[in-house]
Formats: structure tokens, sequence, C-alpha cells
């Protein structure tokens, strides 16, 4: 659309957002569609300006509608990225419409009243809070924007999230303009099945708009060689400090699987390059807000840096036209791959990257995942209803209302939780005692009491006991974790490194080490990989001159193709078919495949069906599908089992074995 006719169409906000320059091409096909009230599911490639296109006709939407309170929610995966989302609007805003945007998350609380107020940032789990408690202050939200939402399809997070948006949208004023209608709006770079995702969150109705066209990625392989004895954390360290002071590259972001692993290359990086241009920095999960943005500051003003980070910075947080994007490791699924690199060089059109190997297994990994970006094949995601997802918004409801004397009741259930599902759940945590009939009000057990009074029943995230972990200096908080008690070693946060002493009183702290340094602490891990998916596996096939098509069989081996998840769905179809009893799935094949034993997609498929059907897959079996969320072990054996087999990704798995046999979707389905 013509950039005249769009700016006519926006009088009040096109000057703020685009003043001095063009719409792009996703902001160009999709505002058109917001400014009329759509719903929209945007994708395109990092830098493609979605928030710009979503913001920008949401604002004249508040405007010409004369809307006199906060009308649009918009909802990040992480507080890191709120806080960057927040300074960015801001920074448009200031001048024009001044004190418009605010954010609410644990950290920041600056929502108070929500009159006068434009847009609203939050994170999922502050936004359940907030509609719990202070329901009134939405009341006059029109819109509602999910950023990054790859992050929370197909997880617990995402679940809850579209329970709370549907209670705002239950809940909400009806407009005094009927064309003034509720709009929900997706963003995100990397998501598979476009159709089903929009559908999902946004409803039957809402518009894809899928534009840019994805960056040439320019990577180079540096070999790491790792003595016995070594780790290849620790050696990278060094052929990381290398490659930069040959090049004299200015800022670098660098990518790791876990905590540990770049908790060991951020030490030894900063002891490599000790007096030199380029401080270390490490970002993840377990740093204290104030250390996180501390960090992100850091990176994002200063000349040189190199920041060391697990998955935190995957997301869009602006830390400054990085040059470089290094992987430590080779990522386990594609969209975390073109989620990495896509955080450097925001402003060309080509990703410049380094990956790091030890092994030919590694480097052939990264080749496929390169291959897999280049040709657009992205990740299959399977979403489900979790029974402990609903546990959680019943919990919330129950001590609220047992708090305000408005209890909550069987015959209230569906109208205040906005969902007519929620029954079988009620009776289950009544037969186990995490909800009790007093009379007619459904009273919480005293440890789901507890948990409320202490303000941890809005998160489906696992958890644990805190650990807070005080640097002696400054006395500030800098590691926060949960997990396995650390007691001693020592730790790099802060950019420097620090050892590890229990005190006396119970609590951690983190002291200068005076020239004796400890080893390297071991910090809580996160839960582990899964495994690689089957569209990676089937890039690695085709690398090799297989077809992925065909499965093979080396003697009692089959080689299917169908990566780690779809091979254990099968080892399980295969023992219930009395195949074999000992077979063990790897994500490339099976082994223990009895002599003489004819396996083929098509008997698969068929088989697959009448299961699916009936739900008779074993407990046992399906155990290790299933996202165990914070409430989960609280349901009653029955229900886990039940979501548990609702956790089998059977549509991927039947699309599998409809490309094997080259049968049309649609003949699958119907």
């Amino acid at each position: 659309m013509a950039t005249k006719h769009l700016s006519k169409q926006m009088p009040d906000a096109w000057s703020i957002f685009f003043k001095k320059r063009k719409p792009r091409l996703l902001q160009d096909q999709a505002m058109p569609l917001l400014i009329q009230g759509k719903s929209v599911l945007l994708s395109g490639p990092t830098a493609s300006g979605k928030t710009e296109a979503a913001v920008t006709p949401l604002l004249q939407r508040h405007i010409s509608f004369k809307r006199q309170q906060v009308s649009v929610i918009y909802i990040a995966p992480t507080k890191a990225l709120v806080n960057d989302i927040y300074h960015r609007l801001d920074s448009y805003l200031c001048a024009r419409i001044p004190e418009s945007v605010r954010r609410y998350t644990g950290d920041h609380h600056d929502f108070k009243d929500p009159k006068g107020l434009f847009l609203l940032i939050t994170t999922p789990e502050a936004l359940d809070s907030l509609q719990l408690m202070r329901p009134e202050s939405l009341a006059g939200v029109r819109a509602v924007v999910v950023d990054e939402i790859h992050m929370l399809h197909g997880n617990a997070r995402g679940q809850q999230l579209r329970h709370v948006i549907n209670r705002i949208e239950k809940n909400v004023v009806k407009p005094q303009n009927p064309k003034d209608v509720f709009q929900k709006i997706g963003m995100t770079a990397t998501l598979q099945d476009m159709k089903n995702v929009s559908k999902i969150w946004l409803g039957k109705k809402a518009k894809i708009i899928k534009a840019g066209e994805p960056r040439d990625i320019d990577i180079t392989y540096l070999q790491v060689s790792v003595p016995e004895g070594s780790e290849k954390a620790a050696e990278s360290s060094n052929v990381i400090a290398n490659w930069f002071e040959e090049t004299g590259t200015a800022k670098g972001l660098i990518f790791g699987n876990t905590r540990n692993k770049t908790q060991v290359l951020a030490a030894n990086l900063h002891e490599n390059l000790r007096g030199s241009r380029w401080p270390v920095h490490w970002h993840t999960g377990i740093i204290t807000a104030s250390e996180r943005e501390r960090v992100e500051d850091a990176m994002k003003n200063e000349r040189f840096g190199i920041c060391v980070a697990t998955a935190t910075l995957e997301v869009g947080i602006d830390i400054g036209d990085l040059d470089i994007i290094i992987l430590a490791d080779p990522p386990y699924s594609i969209n975390a791959f073109l989620q990495r690199i896509g955080r450097g060089n925001r402003e060309s059109d080509i990703c410049k990257v380094v990956a790091l190997y030890a092994t030919e297994q590694e480097l052939t990994l990264f080749h496929a995942l390169h291959h897999c970006a280049s040709t657009g094949t992205l990740d299959e995601i399977h979403e489900y209803d979790r029974a402990a997802v609903r546990f959680q918004q019943i919990v919330s409801f129950a001590w609220h209302g047992a708090n305000q004397d408005k209890p909550l009741t069987k015959k209230n259930l569906s109208t205040r939780t906005c969902d007519t599902g929620n029954g079988s759940v009620v009776e289950d945590m009544l037969e186990t005692g995490s909800l009790k009939d007093i009379h007619g009000a459904l009273l919480l057990s005293l440890e789901l009491t507890d948990q409320g009074e202490r303000r941890q029943i809005h998160t489906t995230i696992t958890g644990a006991r805190t650990l807070n972990m005080v640097d002696s200096s400054s006395g500030e908080t800098m590691i926060s974790a949960s997990g396995q008690e650390i007691t001693q070693g020592a730790l790099f946060v802060g950019g420097k490194i620090k050892n590890v002493t229990s005190n006396v009183d119970g609590t951690v702290s983190l002291e200068s080490t005076r020239g004796k340094r400890l080893p390297l602490t071991s910090l809580p891990a996160t839960r582990g990989k899964r495994g690689l998916g089957r569209r990676i596996i089937w890039a690695l096939a085709e690398m090799g001159d297989h077809d992925p098509h065909s499965w093979e069989y080396e003697g009692n081996r089959i080689i299917t193709w169908g990566g780690a998840d779809y091979n254990r769905l099968l080892t399980i179809i295969l023992k219930m078919e009395g195949i074999t009893s000992n077979a063990q799935p790897d994500e490339y094949g099976i082994n223990g495949i009895p002599d003489g034993a004819e396996i083929t997609p098509s008997q698969i498929l068929e088989w697959t069906q009448l299961i699916q059907q009936s739900e008779s897959l074993p407990a046992k079996g399906i155990s290790q599908f299933c996202e165990r969320s914070r409430y989960f072990s609280y349901l009653s054996s029955e229900m886990q089992e039940k979501e548990a087999q609702r956790s089998v990704p059977f549509q991927g798995f039947i699309k599998w074995l409809q490309e094997c046999l080259a049968i049309p979707e649609e003949n699958i389905f119907s």
C-alpha cells in the first residue's frame, strides 16, 4: 500500500513511528488490516519491524475511538524483553504522548492507574496476577499483542496466557462504538504451521501476514581441540580469544546450550582477555534484574564487549549492533539456531556467524541446521490441553475468592474463570485434597494457601527453594537460583570471578578471590535436551545421500530418520503390537528389531490411527512426552495419565508417516 495512503489512515500515529522512513514490506502489508480491526499473526525475520507494524495502527485506533484508559496489553515472554520494548516504545511516544506506556513485571510495578494510558507491557505471569487481583484495571482493553509467540506456543506458559487473554476479552466493558472491536496480534520470526498457531492463539478469523526474505548466513567454522581431561567450553575460550584478537571485531554475542558451559566459557574467556579492550559479560536466567540490566546496558552502550549467554538472549532484546554471533554449541532445534544467529548484524542483509565444533558430528549438525535455515525448514511443535495448567488457574481463583470473602464454588466456577472446561480438574482436586468443599465453598489445602500468601501461584514454571547470592563488597544480590544449594567454588558474575562462601546463618555470599580462586562451581541445571527433531534428522539424511522417506535395515536395527520423539512413539507402538519387547530408540532409528520383522510406514499408520482413537498407550511409555509443569505432581495418577495421553505428538507423527508414504495430508486427517 502506498505510504501516502497509510499516513492518511493513521494521521495521529504515523508521524510518531514513520516520520522520516518508509514502512518495510511486513509493515506495509499488516498495518492496513490492523487499522481495520483485524486480528493478525505477523511472521517476519528479525528486524523486520513487527513491533511498529502492530503498535502504530493500535495507537491510531486508541486515539480515533477516544479511549480514556489503557487499551493495549503487550505481552513479552521475558522480563528483559519487557524492559527493552518499554524503552523502545517510550522513546517513540515520550515527546508526543508522554507517560502513556507502563510496564508491569516482578521487577517493575509501574502500573498504578489505567486512566490516561495507552499501552501496558508485561509478562504472562505478571498479567495472570494483575487480571486476578485488579480485573477492573483491564476493563478498557481492546487489543492484546503477544511478542515472540514461538517461545510460548507448545508449552504450559502459553496455555496459561491463553486462559488469561480469554478472561480479559470476556470481562472488558462493551465499547460505545461497535467498530471498536477486540483484536489479538501475535508476532514471531520462527514458527511452523502458521495456520494452526493462528487459530489457537488468535481465532479462526485471524489473518496471517508473512513477509520479508530471510537474511543470508555467512558462517565460519572453527575447530576446537579438546585434550583428554579438558572440556570443550574451556578450550573454546582460547579459540574465541585468539579470533577476536586476530580480527579486531568489536562486539560479539556467544551462545551456549547450558548455564554451566556458558559459565566455564565466560570465566576462561575473561582470564584470556584480561587487560584487553574486550570486557566479558555473562547473561543467563539466574542473574538478578539489576545485573541483567547492567550487562544489557554495557553491551548496548560500550564500543567493545563480549557477552556469553544461554537462551535468555535469543529474544529480540536490543543490546546494540553486534558484529558477530558465535555458537559455542550446536543448538538442539532449528528455531533456536535461527533466533540466535538473527541477533547479530540487525541492520545488514547478512548474518555473520562463527560456529565452534570439537567433533565431526558437531560440524555435521551445524551444516544440517544451516541447511534447514536456508530452506525455510522449521521444527514441528505439538500443542495440547494441560490439566496442570487448569489446576494453576483454579488455585489462583480459589485463593483470591477466599481472601475476598467471595469463595469460588462449583456454581460460579465457569463464570469466574470464563471457561467451561475446568470441572473435571476441580473434581480431581477435591479427590486428592488440594481442594475442600466447605458448605459449597471451594477452599485450598493449607500448602496451596501458603503458596498463595507467598504469591507463588501465578506461574506454571516448576520452582524450588530460591538461593540468593550476595556480593559482599556491594551488598547487591547477583544470583537468584532454584535447585540444589551452591555452597562452594567460584563464579564469574558482574565481570569478575568471585569465590562462593557459605555463611553460618545459611546465606551465601560472593567474595573477592584475593588471588586464591577456587574451581568453578556447578550451577543448578535446567531440564536436559529431548533430542533432535525429525526435521533436522531428515536434513542430516539428505546430506549423507540417504532418502529419509525410505526406512533402512541394518541387522537388528531399523533406521527411520524419525527424530527422538517420533522414534520413541514408534517404539511404544511396536511393543504394543508385540513386534518387539526390548527395542531402544534414538534420534535416527530403533535397535532391537527381531529378525524377519517387516515394519513399514503404512502398517504403522494403520496401527497409530486405531491407538489414537482408543487412547490406550501405556502410561509409563508416554510420560516422557509430557511437560511436567509446576502443578503436574498435584494431579491424581489418573489425571496425570490423561494429560500424558494428550501430550503424545500424534498429529506430527502421522504427518511424518504420511510424508514417508507421499500421501496428501488431507487424505490422512479427513
